[in-house]
């Protein structure tokens, strides 16, 4: 099974920010976003391409299918996203770093 690190394994960086459990609400925002416009581009590319007789039972199961894959295929992607984001506006201090340090200093 693929798990996600909660830290660079080469400099420490936590990819959790001083927020605890809610911190990827932004991702799962995102990764919401980018579904339902893919649905939609989707969805009037089809009724385009095949008005005025669209294929309403193909339409509707492709559709189904789409809103499940499209979640879990690009959930990494809205997590690197959003930590870019967050990045950008928040740039890393010390205390990202803190829990590598900890470990390294030992007893």
């Amino acid at each position: 099974m693929v798990r996600a690190q909660n830290e660079c394994g080469d400099c420490g960086f936590s990819f959790e920010r001083d927020e605890e459990d809610d911190y990827w609400l932004g991702a799962l925002l995102l990764n919401f976003i980018v579904t339902e416009l893919v649905f939609a581009v989707l969805l009037l590319a089809v009724l385009v391409a095949t008005w005025p007789n669209p294929p309403w039972t193909p339409l509707i199961w492709t559709g189904a299918v789409q809103m499940i894959v499209v979640p879990f295929v690009f959930y990494p992607f809205s997590k690197a996203l959003w930590l870019a984001g967050d990045l950008i506006m928040r740039p890393p201090t010390a205390a990202d770093f803190a829990p590598w340090a900890e470990a390294d200093e030992g007893p």
